[in-house]
């Protein structure tokens, strides 16, 4: 009798499985059928650094996967992006909680990763803002990433060959705390970054981890999960709480001595014209501070190095760089942002760079009320996913899409055609959620490569093994441990 009671009930449940999801299919694109608990994680997962890129082969364009924190439209085209992120623009500017987890538990009130409210178009009014006020100087900015890269070259000085994964992140550390705080660190003195890269080890593991915790929630009480996010906070204040209290007692209105007096002028000018009260307070300044260091880190580190790799393995493109900056820059002075305009070729290598090897595979936002993409029906908290390794190697856009060649990004007569000049190019993301930092990350990757370039050659060492530019990493693309031999030119 039990058993016959049991089977029955199994039997109604499965019948109300398939129809309440048929039914949340219904309007919505492709997309395989998801398994009870688990949804599709065993067809995203199949692929671990490009998650999307088998359903994309069998499902197309746009397709749907369901996992445990939530629905998810799949975008591989550079028009369905711009459709989703530029038509509905608001519609589809929100980041739930559900997706970001538990990166909302160590953010907490910031831009990146907080969801679509009032608070949040504050605070990313506050962040464009102070950027426009540390930015307009835009020399300062210059000569603050040029302190960096010299860091850079005096530690390749002393060694017969250095690893660019090790090196290149902690001097742009160095340089996002210079401009955050005023304070020149040395290489020696890594302290600040020993926390920083703490604290950025526990958001990759536990973002690795997520849909473990949100299909088993009960494991965050019996593993050290709690105990990882409440460290995560811990070195969170301590790396930007002591730097934003010393600023606020010692702020003088008018004078911008870093980016963290600019979040102080910002707040204290954007909330003057606001009469709401849902909009934070001063104290969320210590979570923007985050927002900048990880944002630079991620972005052009990432880039540096893979530029780097790229030379290396392409010797003809390494030489022909070194000639546009002979050409440019005498040896009586370093590259400077001005000559930038004077150097097409290398312009376009780091935008190739992006295309190919670009640092963020994938990024996500979610509805914040039903929309429609492509006649498709997307309900409220399904997260919208520009798979932009895909849209950046669709050969509909790109003619061999698998090859490394900068000159997509000249014209024909060998000028520049900028960084949006290209439908299909979006290495900063796209619409609301696009990077804010990006004019900065551009002036430090072009003032790193270009100066790198200017001292040095670049090659492998004798008898090492040829590396790949296959990357390592889910959400950030890093390439494999590499180690380089620097040439002095001069």
């Amino acid at each position: 009798m039990f058993i016959e009671v049991a089977v029955s009930v199994f039997l109604i449940w499965v019948v109300w499985y398939i129809s309440n999801t048929w039914i949340k299919k219904r309007g919505m694109p492709p997309g395989p059928f998801p398994l009870p608990g688990i949804g599709n994680i065993p067809q995203v997962m199949s692929n671990q650094q490009f998650p999307f890129e088998n359903l994309s082969k069998e499902y197309g364009d746009i397709f749907t996967a369901f996992l445990p924190n939530g629905t998810f439209v799949v975008l591989n085209t550079a028009s369905l992006a711009r459709q989703a992120r530029l038509a509905t623009r608001d519609d589809v500017a929100g980041r739930s909680s559900e997706s970001t987890y538990p990166l909302e538990l160590i953010f907490e009130k910031d831009v990146a990763v907080s969801d679509y409210s009032p608070g949040y178009l504050f605070r990313k009014k506050v962040f464009k803002s102070s950027l426009h006020l540390f930015g307009a100087g835009i020399e300062q900015a210059e000569d603050r990433a040029r302190h960096a890269v010299q860091l850079a070259l005096q530690e390749i000085e002393k060694c017969e060959s250095f690893s660019p994964n090790k090196l290149i992140p902690l001097t742009i550390f160095l340089q996002m705390w210079e401009w955050l705080t005023s304070k020149k660190l040395s290489v020696d003195d890594q302290t600040m970054y020993h926390l920083f890269n703490e604290l950025q080890l526990i958001i990759v593991n536990q973002t690795r981890e997520r849909s473990i915790y949100l299909l088993l929630p009960f494991l965050k009480y019996v593993s050290n999960f709690n105990r990882k996010i409440e460290r995560a906070k811990q070195l969170r204040r301590q790396l930007l709480l002591p730097e934003y209290f010393a600023h606020r007692e010692t702020y003088t209105p008018g004078v911008t001595r870093d980016v963290t007096d600019s979040f102080i002028a910002a707040y204290e000018k954007e909330i003057a014209k606001e009469t709401g009260k849902d909009i934070g307070s001063m104290e969320d300044i210590p979570n923007l501070m985050l927002d900048f260091v990880v944002a630079g880190i991620d972005t052009s580190a990432t880039t540096i190095c893979w530029f780097l790799l790229h030379l290396v393995l392409r010797q003809e493109i390494q030489a022909k760089l070194h000639k546009e900056i002979d050409s440019v820059v005498k040896n009586d002075r370093l590259p400077c942002w001005q000559d930038a305009q004077n150097m097409p070729f290398l312009q376009a290598t780091l935008c190739e760079v992006m295309r190919t090897s670009g640092p963020l595979p994938i990024t996500g936002t979610t509805t914040i009320r039903d929309t429609n993409v492509a006649g498709y029906q997307i309900p409220k908290n399904a997260t919208l996913v520009l798979n932009i390794n895909q849209i950046h190697h669709d050969i509909r856009e790109w003619a061999e899409p698998n090859e490394f060649k900068p000159e997509r990004f000249l014209d024909g007569e060998g000028n520049f055609v900028g960084w949006t000049a290209r439908h299909a190019f979006m290495p900063f993301g796209l619409g609301r959620r696009e990077c804010l930092g990006q004019q900065l990350a551009k002036v430090t990757m072009f003032v790193f490569a270009s100066t790198l370039l200017h001292h040095y050659k670049f090659e492998l060492p004798e008898g090492a093994e040829k590396p790949n530019v296959l990357p390592t990493g889910l959400q950030l693309h890093r390439p494999k441990d590499f180690t380089l031999v620097a040439k002095k030119r001069y």
